[in-house]
């Protein structure tokens, strides 16, 4: 059972953390979030994965950072700084999501949310936990423990 799920079975509502990558709407489970940081020096590692972004200081506690967009098999922003940082937390301890922009914690009833579509191929398949149909456009949930994976 993922934590999703868990808290669906404590309450009917469940809260995600939401933010923007292109012209798309994403969200994680907000308890796994730690904190929301706008865009910090990245330091980049050499011979590292696309999606490793960096590495970033965040008070002494160096941090991974994982470029979203690049792990989701799209191009990296073209201005860095426009970005932003959610950082989550994880087994193996805190990482940062880079993402285009921070949007807001949502509420949503857990009987909206459904499986992602089984037409869905490919790299998004593998990171989809859930979508919800909001009223002007989709909520994707990502798997975090699948995006994770370095």
């Amino acid at each position: 059972m993922n934590n999703t799920q868990q808290q669906q079975q404590k309450s009917g509502n469940v809260q995600f953390s939401t933010f923007r990558i292109a012209e798309d709407l994403f969200g994680v489970n907000a308890l796994q979030v730690q904190e929301i940081l706008p865009y910090q020096e990245i330091f980049p590692v050499p011979l590292a994965p696309d999606y490793l972004k960096g590495l970033l200081n965040l008070r002494g506690q160096i941090v991974t950072v994982l470029d979203l967009r690049r792990r989701l098999g799209l191009a990296s922003l073209e201005d860095d700084t426009r970005g932003a940082n959610l950082i989550v937390q994880f087994e193996d301890g805190a990482l940062s999501l880079f993402v285009d922009q921070i949007d807001n914690v949502m509420e949503l009833p857990a009987e909206r949310l459904a499986p992602p579509p089984g037409t869905v191929r490919g790299v998004a398949a593998d990171y989809i936990q859930e979508v919800c149909q909001l009223e002007q456009e989709l909520l994707i949930i990502l798997d975090l423990k699948r995006i994770l994976q370095v």
